[in-house]
């Protein structure tokens, strides 16, 4: 971007001399030249400024692009999402409170109609936090995840086991003392991922799984690879991200292949394919694991 607008401003730049140029020389000897030199350098004159007016009006909005370059959004676009945000809250999401309370929980077909329903408010509600706070961190997502689900988990009968760990409380957390320096926690666009990875998991559990209890714990953790002496502290940790269930667990082979992206019979409806591709796109290891006791735990490290 820096090469068109560096060349735009050198072009302007010598539209202008020519122009002053000119100008110099009509005031001098314009009087003593043939007509017809007045008039063709007049021409020019005329020509060139314009050319420096569109040149001048393009080189404007480069730069005004080039201000909003930022991945942050403008505060049009902020005010606008809010605007569809709470359009979504309102409308759809009180419609599907609406259907809800028709549906009588005792039949077991209007009760099934009922989950889906309550997981897609779940959906929706928290679509709409994702889009009223792009640049939270992730303990915060995490914190309004858990509001949003508590009520649902109160309604099946579920608990759920939490912990999220404070980075600036975590060096004494897994027998690793006096680390201050953890890598800190992604915000915006990643964040955004790991969230609608646990997010998904959490939906996996309840639609499929049959638990009664959900773990969710994000902590930092020794990296493997990192235990030589001599390696810094941040890079000898990093964060884990996992969300466990008590439930029936997974079929076997659970993890696609990540270079064909191939899913096995049976959890085609899972999104698994689109977890991985998530964790793939921010540089973090996903993987799905049986849980000891019963039940299955969706882990990811970056």
């Amino acid at each position: 971007m820096k090469d068109p607008l560096r060349t735009l401003a050198i072009c302007l730049a010598l539209g202008l001399l020519q122009m002053l140029g000119l100008c110099a020389w009509l005031w001098q000897a314009g009087a003593q030249a043939p007509p017809w030199l007045s008039l063709a350098s007049l021409a020019l004159l005329v020509s060139t400024a314009l050319l420096c007016a569109m040149g001048a009006r393009r080189l404007h909005r480069l730069l005004l692009w080039r201000r909003r370059r930022s991945p942050r959004p403008s505060r049009e676009v902020q005010a606008e999402r809010r605007r569809i945000a709470a359009d979504l809250h309102d409308g759809v999401g009180g419609l599907l409170v609406h259907a809800m309370a028709l549906l009588d929980p005792r039949e077991t077909r209007q009760r099934q109609a009922q989950e889906l329903l309550e997981q897609g408010l779940l959906d929706l509600r928290l679509m709409v936090d994702a889009m009223d706070a792009m640049e939270d961190a992730l303990p915060v997502r995490l914190a309004r995840l858990r509001h949003r689900l508590q009520p649902v988990l109160d309604r099946r009968g579920m608990r759920i086991c939490w912990s999220v760990a404070d980075p600036h409380a975590a060096a004494g957390l897994r027998g690793v003392p006096d680390l201050p320096d953890l890598p800190d926690l992604p915000r915006g666009q990643p964040s955004q991922q790991l969230l609608a990875i646990a997010q998904e998991a959490v939906s996996n559990a309840l639609q499929h799984a049959r638990a009664t209890t959900l773990w969710l714990v994000l902590e930092p953790v020794d990296r493997a690879d990192a235990a030589s002496p001599g390696r810094d502290a941040r890079r000898a940790l990093h964060w884990e991200l996992r969300v466990e269930d008590d439930g029936c667990g997974l079929p076997s082979d659970p993890d696609p292949d990540p270079a064909q992206g191939a899913i096995p019979p049976g959890l085609q409806g899972m999104g698994l394919a689109g977890m991985h591709r998530r964790a793939h796109a921010i540089g973090a290891v996903l993987d799905i694991l049986p849980r000891a006791g019963g039940g299955t735990v969706v882990r990811v490290r970056w």
